[in-house]
């Protein structure tokens, strides 16, 4: 019998929490939610499976619970002041980069995690609470990260901060795309060893910026 059918609330120890979150993180990024053994997860957590299913109810949402974790574990560390101190779009993005490679360094499973996220993969009912959150993800970088940058450029008439918004985000998806196989390939990969990267992003930009006809 589930919490949900129980009607009454759980009273959890955080410190298991906490080691089954951290369990479960690394389950579902590295074999996805599909593969990944509630069995297994318990077992590196250190509880028992029946503990786990008693906080947590289902391995939905054991997967749900351990999406919001990880974005609040990341956007409490990121230092938004990266993005939002930047003078101009390729300054920004250039810094950004930088940092969230480095952050990737740090925070490897939480970012694996994230990207699975974009691959689905999941149940077809997790769907809406998992594109809520990341939704939520992506207003706060057009709002709270891009904003302040776009707020001090003059943008054509016909150019909203939200046409933007949406070009960084596509963009980011391919540097995503780009980065991940990469440090896949290089556990051990410092900052430096994506300036290839760097360089790549700094063209898109100008691109970006200043269009690709030569006038």
């Amino acid at each position: 019998m589930t919490p949900a059918t129980i009607g009454q609330p759980v009273v959890k120890d955080p410190a298991k929490v906490e080691r089954i979150l951290h369990a479960a993180l690394t389950n579902f990024a590295q074999m996805g939610y599909r593969s990944a053994k509630t069995d297994l997860i318990a077992a590196d957590a250190k509880v028992s499976k029946g503990l786990l299913f008693h906080y947590f109810g289902t391995k939905e949402a054991l997967y749900l619970a351990t999406a919001q974790w990880v974005f609040q574990r990341l956007n409490e560390v990121a230092d938004f002041s990266v993005w939002q101190n930047a003078p101009d779009l390729e300054t920004m993005i250039t810094r950004a980069l930088r940092y969230k490679i480095a952050l990737q360094v740090d925070y490897k499973p939480e970012f694996a995690f994230a990207m699975t996220l974009y691959g689905g993969g999941y149940p077809k009912a997790l769907a809406p609470a998992i594109g809520q959150l990341m939704a939520g993800e992506m207003q706060l970088v057009s709002q709270d990260l891009l904003g302040p940058v776009l707020g001090r450029m003059k943008l054509k008439p016909e150019v909203t901060p939200q046409m933007v918004g949406d070009l960084i985000a596509a963009m980011n998806d391919l540097i995503a795309s780009k980065a991940r196989p990469f440090l896949d390939a290089h556990p051990d990969a410092q900052v430096a060893d994506l300036e290839w990267l760097v360089d790549e992003v700094k063209s898109y930009m100008r691109i970006l910026e200043y269009g690709f006809i030569q006038q």
